[in-house]
């Protein structure tokens, strides 16, 4: 399932505890997150891309001072990666060189699978498949292999958690999303945000879509803007969970 339809299968259904949730099937399941240790941290997350407008998000980001993580795909938004280039404000860039980009900024880029494949159901074959692709594109960009995922739709099985763990991952969900996806425009995006953060004193992990020229430029500046109203110290994944970005 690709683009617009993405994550709707997945709700959330806690956020009082004041530690990461972690879930695990068995001893072999991969380690699962949905927010942050501390009280106060808040981890800006984006998935789906790099697309169109990620190279300049990503600039936004770090005028602002703000390094957030960025769960990306190989083939999804963009076909033939390789090769593929986008239209910036410093220029025509490859999706390589936006990997690239977000890495010298000091942002964190984790893997969403090679093609946005709902790991559930999938042989062990096939979850290794989307997930190697995808590391050996990062590690093509930034000599780096990631830690980090995120399953579309947020959904796994027992057998998907297993591959996952053996191959050295962390499962890092959300605890605010703000179903940018759907596109019903800025104040529906606002509510939903607020209702969790104006109730709940945790650490966050907000859910967002850099596919979506609406969420790169109209909700990330008044999501940065809310949050630091609210006290908040905006941090990485690793930040976050007090994990390791890269493998």
């Amino acid at each position: 399932m690709k683009g617009f339809t993405s994550i709707i299968a997945f709700t959330l259904t806690a956020f009082v505890s004041a530690a990461p949730t972690i879930n695990r099937h068995s001893s072999s399941s991969v380690p699962t997150y949905d927010h942050c240790v501390q009280p106060g941290h808040f981890a800006l997350t984006f998935d789906d891309g790099p697309f169109q407008y990620s190279w300049d998000l990503a600039k936004y980001l770090h005028s602002r001072g703000i390094k957030a993580t960025f769960f990306t795909n190989g083939n999804n938004w963009v076909e033939n990666f390789d090769t593929a280039t986008t239209s910036t404000s410093d220029g025509t860039k490859s999706y390589i060189d936006v990997l690239k980009y977000y890495h010298e900024l000091g942002h964190e880029i984790g893997s969403h699978t090679y093609e946005h494949k709902v790991l559930k159901g999938l042989t062990t074959a096939e979850v290794e498949y989307q997930m190697n692709q995808q590391s050996d594109l990062i590690y093509k960009a930034i000599g780096q292999r990631p830690r980090l995922m995120r399953p579309p739709e947020g959904e796994l099985d027992n057998s998907a958690s297993t591959v996952l763990n053996g191959l050295g991952y962390s499962n890092i969900l959300w605890d605010i999303d703000t179903k940018d996806y759907e596109l019903k425009g800025l104040a529906h995006e606002q509510e939903l945000v607020r209702g969790v953060v104006d109730t709940d004193s945790n650490g966050h992990i907000s859910l967002q879509h850099d596919v979506h020229e609406s969420s790169a430029v109209e909700l990330t500046p008044w999501m940065i803007d809310y949050i630091t109203s609210k006290g908040y110290t905006f941090v990485t994944i690793s930040e976050c969970l007090g994990i390791s970005a890269y493998q």
